[in-house]
């Protein structure tokens, strides 16, 4: 499996020599340059078009999913699951 950091198309080795506090400049810096409106960016108009009825239908019945803790519990109990295995 790649990692997110090895995905990258440059050499990281000089930015996490960086102090920490360098590299949260560096982050601080990357993150002011992104736009202040990032709607759509990135996204091909399948998953927009995806995207737009999942709102609809939750907006339509807001009470038909599920709660975001039992969500987290039920991944965490099967990634120890896993793990135990």
């Amino acid at each position: 499996m790649t990692t997110a950091t090895e995905a990258l198309p440059i050499d990281l080795a000089p930015i996490l020599a960086l102090t920490v506090e360098q590299r949260t400049q560096l982050i601080q810096a990357i993150w002011d340059s992104l736009p202040d409106d990032p709607e759509g960016h990135g996204l091909s108009d399948e998953l927009k078009a995806e995207l737009d009825r999942r709102l609809e239908k939750a907006r339509a019945n807001p009470n038909g999913g599920v709660p975001a803790e039992q969500v987290i519990a039920a991944a965490l109990a099967r990634s120890a699951a896993r793990r135990a295995s």
